[in-house]
Formats: structure tokens, C-alpha cells, sequence
């Protein structure tokens, strides 16, 4: 990361407000510094008054608009950002600047992609409006619904990792740019943090029907966005429908076949075509196993069964080891397991996946190092984790002594592997991405062995899916 935050400011007739909020807003955000972090300040301007000239003398960045509205405004700004954390607030001071620390900090610290300052979350208000106004802003929420959990998902106050737009294309189809990139991004981790929303200082507010047209029309191009693979689905379906149909008329009414013989032919076809136009159109390849992200990406926005999975195994671990100041975690890859852990020590072989988990934790301790010769000396941790990585490895038995070595007495360890003999595991290994990868395969029964050489005893043990093994290994004295 740069230690940039940009700070996009759409104005359009400001100049009652900029100068307040450049010098008593921004520039006493020292909270940004504290952070060890420095901010520069984009204007966007669409002004025919003195905005951009006061905006410019007090240091900001000004970019002239381009006269197409406050969404075409934030996405010029956004476009020009140089920070890797990008906020987006208003000008008319309604958006206090101060609480801007608060917002970047759960993305630099807390592996956060985005933040909204929210006014329906516990803490948060809007004193001064009128009960009409209240009325308007929560229908306007409400009908977000479909696509959005988010309280309140028509803020304008908002923060996110600029990384997350990468290959994304906004569309300022409104003002509400917040739902754009929710929605086309894809955040893994949102908070929405509680702000009280103020009246605008001076000028006049630019929300008019207009807008709210504009805002409905918006909400239906991100609705068909957000489901388009359930509407893909559904195209395929319909297609398999017809292909049934044809295919029992054409063998039975032109080739004289009995129609359940038929039926049997066009089921099968119907499946086949359903199945394989599904795979390569409706369901677009997600992180593949070998990508820097797989892991980050499968716990936390998977498909639901893959996001079930391995939420489960990192459930499991939570639950045995809610807490601890000395855990290694062994082939950590980009998985989330670390995020309970903050003084852990993580080690992994792929730098990208080390650096991708660093990324989304920024205070947690990474390392390049190889399972099988852990570069520790002997009884470091009280805790070592290694999730599903011995079945990758050609000779595992040296992996499970490395662990035995650098666990303290009375230490515990918790192992994850795949359970050949377990029947539901041939089923599930048809749809694991890695299943190519799979180089030693385990029972409980060969692991429990494995450890044993080396003074690990299982004390539970615990089954995702009744094939997944999860065992707790205690180091004996």
C-alpha cells in the first residue's frame, strides 16, 4: 500500500462550504496522520461560482466536471485518485470530515474492502430532518433491498480499497455511486459505521425528481447486474425445456419410438446441454486454487457450498482455539483462519498468496518459509494450526515432526485434511478445484498414526460434511 487516502469532493456552487471544510474539516484530520497515513484532497467541480478558485488556494486538487452530474463527477475523481484507499463524501459539511479516521481505519488495520457511513446503523442519525425526508430516505433504502443488506444504501459517505475496482467499469447512472461499486465490486468485508448526517451549511441541495427518477432507473440496471446468473440460469433452463420437448416429439410422433423411451433420451440430452451451458456461460470461473486470492475469495463470497465449508473449518478452529499470542499457521495460503489471530506467525511457499493475505491483513506476520524445515527453534508455540495442506505434500510425515518440534510442551496443534475413506469424500473430490493436487491421500486413521511417531496425540476431532477431518493434537511430555 502507498499510505495515500484520496479524498473525493463533488462540487457544484460550493463556495459557502469549501473553504470551511478544507481548513477546519480536512486539514484537522490529524487522526489520518496518526495513522501514519497522508491524504490529498480531490475536487471535482461543476461550478459557475468561486468553488474551484478557493478549493485550489487551500491546496486541493481540482479537476473540472464535466457537466454530467454528481455520479460522472465521483467516478472523475475516483479515475484520478492516486491513494490505494479512496473516500468519497460530500462538500455541503453534512458529512462530518472528522470521522474519516474512523472509516479508513477498519480497511488498513482490518482487512476491510469498504466502509459507509451509515445513518441507520446503531449510533447513527439525521436530527434535523423533516418527517417527509425521513420517510423518502427510507423508502429509497428499502427498495435497495433486493440487492443490497447494507442499512443504508443510499449514503454518499463512503470508503474502499481502489484495488477492488479493478476491471470495473462505473456507471454514473445516478448519484448513488456507493451502490455501483457495491454492487459491480463485490466487496468481501463492508462495515457500516454510525455518522450523524447534518444539515448542509449553505447553499441549496441539488435533490430534485429528477434525481429520484434517475436513482430508479439506476436501482434496476444493478438489479439485473446483481442477478444476472439466476437470469442466465434461468435462460438455460427454458432452452433445456425446449430441447426436451423437440427431441420426445421428433422420436415419437416422426420416428415412432415409445414415448417413454423418448422421454429417457430427452431427459439425459436436456441434462447434458443444461449442465455444460450453465458451466461455461451461466456460472463464470471463480478464483482458481492456485490463484493469490482462492482462499480469501472461497471463504468469504464462494458459491454457497464452498463458502459454507470452509467458514465451518475456520468455525471449528475459532471454537478450539478462541484466543492465543503464539500460534503458527502452517500453509496459510490467502485463508482467513489468520484474522482471529493477530500476533500469529503465518508461513506459506506462494509469496503472491502471502502478500495477497497481508493485503487484507495488514498487521498480522508473514513469512516465505517451507513446511517441511520451519526455520524455529524447537517449542516456539503454544499453538500451530495447518489446514488442508498435507495432502498436497509428498512426504507429510515431514511436515507433521516440523510441528511436533516447534510446539511447546502440552502445546496443541489442529490439522485439516481430506478422509479418503470416507464415501461422501469420492463424491466431494469431483468438485474440489485442487483435487489434481492431492498427493497423499489420508484416513484419520494414517494420520492419528502419523502424528503419534512424533508425540501428537488426538484429544476430539470433528467432521465438515462428514469428509473433511478436523483432529486437536496434544504434544505429550
Amino acid at each position: 500500500m502507498n499510505n495515500l487516502v484520496s479524498i473525493v469532493i463533488p462540487t457544484r456552487n460550493e463556495e459557502g462550504n469549501i473553504e470551511r471544510l478544507l481548513i477546519w474539516g480536512l486539514w484537522q484530520a490529524s487522526l489520518i496522520h496518526e495513522l501514519k497515513y497522508e491524504y490529498e484532497a480531490i475536487v471535482v467541480d461543476d461550478s459557475s461560482d468561486e468553488t474551484a478558485q478557493i478549493a485550489t488556494s487551500l491546496g486541493a486538487r481540482v479537476i473540472k466536471g464535466k457537466g454530467k452530474g454528481l455520479g460522472q463527477a465521483i467516478i472523475d475523481g475516483i479515475n484520478a485518485s492516486n491513494g490505494d484507499v479512496v473516500v468519497v463524501m460530500d462538500a455541503d459539511l453534512s458529512h462530518n470530515p472528522h470521522a474519516i479516521p474512523g472509516m479508513i481505519k477498519p480497511i488498513i488495520q482490518e482487512g476491510a474492502d469498504m466502509t459507509i457511513g451509515s445513518r441507520y446503523v446503531k449510533g447513527g442519525s439525521n436530527p434535523h430532518w423533516s418527517l417527509i425526508r425521513r420517510i423518502i430516505s427510507r423508502g429509497a433504502c428499502l427498495l435497495a433491498l433486493p440487492i443490497t443488506s447494507v442499512k443504508d444504501a443510499t449514503s454518499g459517505f463512503f470508503a474502499f480499497k481502489k484495488e477492488i475496482l479493478s476491471g470495473i467499469e462505473l456507471n454514473p447512472s445516478s448519484w448513488k455511486i456507493m451502490l455501483e461499486v457495491l454492487i459491480k465490486a463485490e466487496p468481501l468485508l463492508v462495515q457500516e459505521l454510525p455518522i450523524q448526517f447534518d444539515e448542509r451549511n449553505s447553499g441549496k441541495s441539488k435533490f430534485d425528481t429528477k434525481q429520484t427518477v434517475a436513482y430508479v432507473k439506476h436501482l434496476t440496471l444493478l438489479t439485473l447486474h446483481k442477478y444476472r446468473k439466476f437470469i442466465k440460469y434461468c435462460i438455460v433452463g427454458g432452452t433445456g425445456a425446449l430441447i426436451h420437448l423437440g427431441i420426445v416429439w421428433t422420436l415419437t410422433d416422426t420416428i415412432g419410438l415409445w414415448y417413454m423411451l423418448s422421454s429417457c433420451i430427452a431427459i439425459g440430452i436436456a441434462v447434458i446441454w443444461n449442465f455444460n451451458l450453465n458451466l461455461f456461460w451461466t456460472f463464470t470461473a471463480g478464483a482458481k486454487a492456485d490463484e493469490a486470492n482462492y482462499d480469501w475469495v472461497g471463504f468469504h463470497n464462494g458459491n454457497p457450498v464452498q463458502k459454507w465449508w470452509k467458514q465451518s473449518i475456520a468455525k471449528t478452529i475459532w471454537k478450539w482455539i478462541p484466543n492465543s499470542n503464539s500460534l503458527l499457521n502452517v500453509g496459510c495460503g490467502s485463508s482467513a483462519n489468520a484474522s482471529k489471530y493477530p500476533d500469529s506467525i503465518n508461513i506459506d511457499v506462494n509469496q503472491e498468496k502471502l502478500d495477497y493475505l497481508k493485503s487484507k491483513l495488514p498487521l498480522i506476520n508473514v513469512k516465505n518459509m517451507s513446511a517441511e524445515s520451519l526455520e524455529f527453534k524447537d517449542e516456539t508455540f503454544a499453538h500451530v494450526i495447518c489446514i488442508e495442506l498435507v495432502e498436497h505434500l509428498q512426504e507429510p510425515e515431514k511436515t507433521i515432526s516440523e510441528i511436533a518440534r516447534v510446539l511447546k510442551q502440552e502445546g496443541e496443534a489442529i490439522i485439516a485434511t481430506p478422509d479418503y475413506n470416507r464415501k461422501w469424500w469420492l463424491l466431494a473430490e469431483k468438485f474440489t478445484p485442487a483435487k489434481e493436487q492431492h498427493i497423499y491421500h489420508f484416513t484419520r486413521k494414517k494420520l492419528n498414526d502419523m502424528c503419534k511417531e512424533f508425540g501428537l496425540i488426538c484429544t476430539k476431532y470433528k467432521y465438515v460434511a462428514g469428509c473433511d477431518y478436523i483432529g486437536m493434537y496434544r504434544k505429550g511430555k
